[in-house]
């Protein structure tokens, strides 16, 4: 039979045809399906295919039971397994790779990772394939069997794509293949009879040493194990290596092989296929946010419209004052699921690198005062006092006004929602250098440096029997911290447990407009809040 054939065993017939499509791609590659474990068993046996893709479940047995059975029914033949399992049965893939599976692949299956491994599996098939044929066809010639078959095997073993040596029980080469001698730079004559670090004292040598005297002392080699080495033009280079012990001759004597495949570009792509699907992950959840925020608003924009009317008997008495109330209480529910939505979608923007700014000429202190107003209702309900100070003269800011009251205001709102009562939060205005710094520090429960890095993460909040009381997405500090980056401005945060958190937002000074030079420098306080 061709060596381009291919059997799948896999009890659901969707993930058969799927497989049938992926082995289909490869090119040149016949693939037979099988439900049942029995039925693929007897093809094989008389088939001998190039491939067997085995799901882990194949017929109602376990891969790993396939796999055996495989080789009792091909014990001639070295027929490569290629196991697909789910990621949550990374069991069913560990027994399968001990019995003498190949390779694996978790689902769900990537295109290109399939293509690359499958054809590797084929490729190392097809050359044991035909070093056994020439083998075979040169012993019917030759008269003189025993030469004719190393010189063969010498040919073919220096055809192959990877790089191979054998060494003694004394450590000493036997024979090196073309592929080896280029990988340490030297001849394959000057190489056999000598120890490795006799005749290249370099890590691959070392490597090989020491998988020699693992090998000698009975251990049982890994398969396809990764060195990461450097070759000789200092370029890095992966190599997956496999080692065997064989006997010789009468005597029994150890030949030990080591054979090397350079591996570099499979790992390059799969790093680089790795951080694609990072990628596209990251922009498929960026998507999802950025359309679900739009979705929402529509719907929102049209309840705080409505209720705003009913509210505010635009059209007339509504009659019952119940119902006013109602409306009000609609509207405050509406414009508060509209800010969340908005942090989302600005969330999702400032992701996507689309956010932009609208720069303007901004009277920093005026938009502070008049955020204050906002949250002084909530601060005291809580029993927190507001003090707003200013230190120095504060220059106009060159600013997205929209986004500095975005930061101004989640700051505010944060504070305010994990003081303790009868403390004091204060917003400090100031002037470093001509460069606009606003500071917003609580005497509340404060955090450790792991519950500060939780908070600065995207929808990440500390669990504290103060966080649970109060409604949050998470988003206000990381958005912050975002339109900040945004803007220039670093974003720094100061806590202690039980004392407290500091933020400083510290603007760069091209931002500042010049400050007229008549006026003169003032500091002024004003507290506001409740007790």
């Amino acid at each position: 039979m061709p060596s381009d054939l291919a059997v799948i065993i896999d009890d659901s017939a969707t993930s058969r045809k799927i497989l049938e499509r992926l082995i289909a791609s490869i090119g040149g590659v016949v693939a037979r399906t099988f439900a049942d474990a029995e039925a693929a068993l007897a093809f094989c046996r008389k088939c001998r295919p190039g491939l067997v893709v085995v799901g882990e479940s194949s017929g109602g047995r376990p891969a790993a039971d396939f796999v055996r059975s495989l080789q009792a029914v091909a014990a001639d033949d070295d027929i490569p397994v290629l196991v697909v399992a789910s990621a949550e049965n990374r069991a069913a893939v560990d027994t399968a790779r001990e019995a003498g599976a190949a390779d694996h692949l978790l689902e769900p299956i990537d295109h290109r990772e399939f293509y690359i491994r499958a054809r590797q599996l084929l490729v190392r098939r097809n050359a044991g394939r035909r070093l056994r044929e020439e083998l075979a066809s040169h012993r019917a010639d030759s008269g003189d069997r025993h030469r004719d078959e190393q010189q063969v095997l010498s040919r073919v073993i220096d055809a192959l794509p990877t790089m191979v040596c054998v060494t003694g029980a004394d450590g000493r080469y036997l024979m090196v293949n073309r592929g080896f001698a280029a990988l340490v730079g030297i001849k394959p004559e000057r190489l056999v009879g000598k120890r490795p670090n006799e005749a290249h004292d370099d890590r691959v040598a070392q490597f090989i040493m020491d998988g020699d005297a693992e090998l000698l002392a009975g251990a049982v080699p890994p398969g396809g194990i990764a060195e990461e080495t450097v070759m000789r033009d200092g370029a890095p280079c992966v190599l997956l290596v496999a080692r065997a012990m064989v006997f010789s001759g009468a005597d029994r004597s150890p030949l030990l092989l080591t054979v090397l495949l350079d591996a570099t570009e499979r790992r390059r792509e799969e790093r680089h296929l790795s951080e694609s699907q990072a990628d596209a992950a990251d922009r498929r959840r960026t998507e999802f946010l950025y359309n679900m925020s739009h979705e929402l608003r529509t719907p929102l924009n049209a309840i705080i419209g409505f209720s705003q009317v009913i509210a505010s008997e635009m059209l007339g008495p509504v009659g019952t004052p119940k119902y006013a109330g109602y409306a009000r209480d609609i509207l405050d529910s509406a414009e508060r699921l509209l800010g969340i939505v908005n942090d989302i979608l600005d969330v999702s923007r400032l992701e996507a690198g689309t956010l932009e700014l609208t720069e303007e000429t901004i009277d920093v202190a005026g938009t502070v005062a008049d955020l204050l107003k906002l949250v002084e209702e909530r601060a005291r309900a809580a029993g927190v006092r507001l003090e707003f100070v200013h230190e120095g003269l504060i220059p106009q800011l060159r600013a997205d006004a929209r986004k500095l009251r975005q930061i101004v205001i989640n700051l505010l709102t944060n504070a305010v929602k994990f003081s303790q009562p009868r403390s004091v939060v204060e917003v400090v205005l100031r002037n470093a250098g001509g460069a606009v710094v606003i500071v917003v520090a609580d005497r509340g429960i404060g955090m450790d440096s792991q519950e500060v890095e939780l908070a600065m993460t995207r929808f990440g909040q500390v669990a504290t029997p103060w966080a649970r009381k109060h409604d949050g997405t998470g988003l206000g500090l990381p958005l912050a911290i975002g339109l900040a980056e945004l803007h220039g401005a670093s974003l720094t945060i100061h806590s202690a447990k039980g004392v407290g958190t500091t933020v400083t937002v510290a603007f760069p000074r091209e931002r500042s407009e010049p400050m007229p030079a008549d006026r003169p420098a003032a500091s002024a306080g004003l507290a506001r809040g409740s007790a």
